[in-house]
């Protein structure tokens, strides 16, 4: 192991614990890394409004690479400092040709800071909450703006399925992966050419770092083009198959704090 200038880690099931929190032991690694004059900073799929469970803590970059890089998020400030975005027209396009491959899908969008969707697409949240940035209703009325990620739902496919035949109807136009382990389908589709990987290397060539210098942690299949990118690709050891197939170095999972024990052993 060589010391890295820059630790990037996914969120959910990788530096997150299975109940979504930040364990001791990765907090004290993420300001130990700091102390020690290493960058720790996130990526994740979760979009700017579900930042909350980093925000503040010690040691932290404020710069977050959000919603599968097609979003650049300054905590500190709560700012956007970029986006790249599909087109509404791309994506009303796109969501035509998904419903000709899949019988059952539902859609939903984000916006950066707002979350639209179907009335029959399965949400965390509900749309009548109060929250005026969460709303539902038919997409070709809702889209009315660029967006940084479709999100295409199926309750009979499985993600890795679904994923499959996004990418059959889609791919070259827009970029599609996907993130969920939950008991259905979830596939979130960018901007052509958005992924993690790429929005690490726009921030790491402003901070004149080498990929040699970098540390990234994941654990699914929208994190594999930042592990590929990286010098030290590390996998927690419950990542999705297809991670695990890729020879990454595997590490402890997130239930035992996998992405800490590790900054700990780079740190000596």
């Amino acid at each position: 192991m060589r010391i890295p200038k820059l630790i990037a880690t996914d969120l959910d099931g990788t530096f997150l614990s299975p109940d979504e929190s930040v364990s001791q032991l990765n907090s004290e690694a993420v300001l130990a890394a700091q102390e020690a004059g290493i960058t720790v900073l996130f990526a994740t799929g979760r979009p700017v409004r579900w930042l909350k469970v980093i925000r503040g803590l010690p040691g932290a970059h404020p710069t977050v690479i959000a919603s599968n890089g097609a979003a650049l998020y300054d905590a500190h400030a709560d700012t956007i400092l970029d986006r790249v975005c599909i087109r509404a027209q791309d994506a009303l396009d796109a969501v035509e040709r998904i419903r000709t491959v899949v019988h059952d899908v539902s859609f939903a969008f984000e916006s950066g800071t707002k979350f639209g969707h179907e009335p029959h697409y399965l949400t965390w949240q509900p749309s009548d909450s109060g929250d005026p940035d969460i709303f539902a209703g038919p997409l070709e009325v809702i889209i009315h703006e660029d967006l940084v990620k479709v999100l295409v739902q199926s309750q009979s496919l499985h993600s890795d399925e679904l994923l499959a035949r996004v990418d059959s109807v889609i791919a070259g136009r827009l970029s599609a992966t996907h993130s969920s382990a939950r008991g259905y389908g979830l596939v979130e589709v960018s901007a052509r050419g958005v992924d993690k990987g790429a929005m690490l290397a726009r921030v790491c060539a402003r901070m004149d770092i080498d990929p040699s210098d970098v540390a990234a942690f994941g654990d699914m299949p929208n994190d594999i083009s930042m592990l590929n990118w990286v010098g030290q690709p590390y996998v927690v050891a419950n990542a999705h198959p297809t991670l695990l197939a890729r020879g990454f170095t595997r590490v402890p999972p997130n239930s035992e704090s996998g992405v800490g024990q590790t900054i700990r052993r780079l740190l000596g």
